[in-house]
């Protein structure tokens, strides 16, 4: 009991150091560091924030993703992703990973659907070797046979692997139902029956169609001026060019408002995806359901989140959840992409509850939809506030930066969110639940243990998939 009650204290103190009044915002996110912003003669766009630091974060983002494939070539980006780690025309997979460890960098990169990304952190006075093994990688790597074939096997397995991540592989498969025949259905990782069908042509293209100097952000943060970064850039990307044909136009997104089914032996519940068509990046609710995401919030997992946040610090969604013991996980979920978003919850229940997801579901929109109370959407805006003053780190702000530049082709700093945020009003998220919610037919996804869902609801074997 008093482990409780001083958790309790904690949570309290952190959430509510100040309330905040309609239109105010913390002081500590008023204040934003020098920006740089140059487009080169190849197309590259550089851009740098500049704070005194021992390190430099050196981050390529490439404007292409698994959205950038096809149902025959999907899998490409990220196969192309792990081939740039295994050796270019002067440097073998083990001298490039010495190079990196000598100068004492940390290499990484990801692959999601609209964006890829290649960051080195390193010393303030080894930015120019980030740079250089950055565009040696991207422009010189050699996508040898041999490292296709070895390469197929670790990807093969790393998707096999992925699969036993609920949350991540239901939100996939929600893709592929919300977004069918569209290339945003297409799995990040790739279709693991491509995996031995990709060649390395069809690699070596995606890059050549992909990889162009329009399409390249590089973003320096930390100890790195934009002036330093500029000639780095421009010395070590030269090869880089800017795109010569046309750039073929994508297939309008249509959002699908569908029931999808998927069998899975690896649990005897069933993971529920229940999401509506939300605002893309630049939509002008695009802050609403960053709020409205938070009002829903995520049930609390055991014990110790329990006791966090009992009583006065759960919201309405959470404290109805309480009365629903069957579903054991629940995550607010809200994905923005250029032209579209995933909006709703995540559940992981019993297959003979699936009732209760939808219940709960459709009851907490129908009362945001009638009334929002201030102290929640002042409970919100606070988490964000905190989320915002928390985005320290050089590969956060990198991020933030890119995302910015790639959906706004800006910066936008945080006291320009915080503002936006602090503007939103209680009619604002009614209106936003009303228009985008009420009366909308969502997609819905079941991934799992479905034979009991089966049998109760008698689906058409058409809304049954494999994975």
């Amino acid at each position: 009991m008093i482990i409780r009650k001083v958790l309790q204290k904690g949570f309290s103190t952190l959430y509510n150091l100040k309330q905040f009044r309609h239109q105010e915002i913390p002081q500590n996110v008023s204040v934003d560091r020098e920006f740089g912003d140059t487009i080169l003669s190849n197309g590259i766009r550089v851009c740098t924030e500049y704070w005194p630091s021992e390190l430099a974060h050196i981050t390529i983002y490439i404007k292409c993703g698994s959205r950038n494939e096809t149902e025959a070539t999907s899998g490409t980006a990220h196969f192309l992703e792990h081939l740039h780690f295994k050796g270019t025309g002067k440097r073998s997979r083990d001298r490039l990973e010495c190079d990196v460890e000598n100068f004492g960098g940390q290499l990484n990169a990801y692959t999601s659907r609209e964006n890829t990304s290649y960051t080195i952190n390193a010393q303030k006075n080894k930015a120019e070797n980030a740079v250089e093994i950055l565009g040696d990688m991207l422009t010189n790597s050699i996508y040898a046979k041999s490292d296709v074939e070895r390469e197929r096997h670790t990807i093969y397995r790393e998707l096999f692997e992925t699969r036993k991540m609920q949350f991540e592989t239901l939100i996939e498969i929600s893709h592929r139902s919300a977004y069918k025949n569209h290339q945003m259905s297409l799995p990040i990782l790739g279709k693991i029956q491509n995996m031995y069908s990709i060649t390395r042509d069809m690699i070596a293209e995606y890059h050549q169609n992909n990889y162009y100097g329009e399409n390249l952000i590089v973003c320096g943060v930390g100890n790195i001026q934009q002036e330093q970064l500029c000639e780095y850039v421009t010395k070590h990307f030269s090869k880089i060019h800017k795109k010569k044909q046309q750039i073929k136009k994508e297939i309008p997104v249509e959002f699908q408002s569908e029931v999808f089914l998927m069998q899975s032996e690896l649990t005897e519940d069933i993971n529920v995806g229940l999401f509506y068509q939300g605002p893309e990046w630049t939509d002008p609710h695009y802050y609403h359901f960053l709020i409205l995401q938070r009002l829903l919030g995520d049930k609390p997992q055991n014990f110790l989140e329990a006791a966090i946040f009992e009583q006065s610090n759960l919201n309405s969604f959470q404290k109805q959840l309480l009365n629903y013991p069957e579903i054991t996980t629940q995550k607010a979920v809200y994905t923005p992409y250029k032209d579209t978003a995933l909006f709703g919850n995540y559940f992981l229940v019993n297959p003979n509850q699936l009732d209760s997801c939808i219940e709960v579901s459709k009851k907490i929109f129908e009362e945001y939809g009638n009334k929002v109370s201030s102290e929640e959407l002042q409970r919100s805006k606070r988490r964000l506030f905190i989320e915002l003053c928390q985005h320290e780190t050089g590969n956060d702000i990198s991020q933030a930066i890119a995302n910015q530049i790639l959906y706004f082709d800006r910066r936008v700093y945080r006291q320009e969110i915080a503002q936006n945020l602090a503007n939103v009003t209680e009619q604002d998220i009614q209106n936003c639940v009303k228009n985008w919610i009420l009366g909308k037919q969502p997609s819905l996804t079941i991934w799992g243990n479905i034979d009991p869902v089966l049998k109760k609801y008698k689906f058409d074997a058409s809304q049954v998939g494999t994975h």
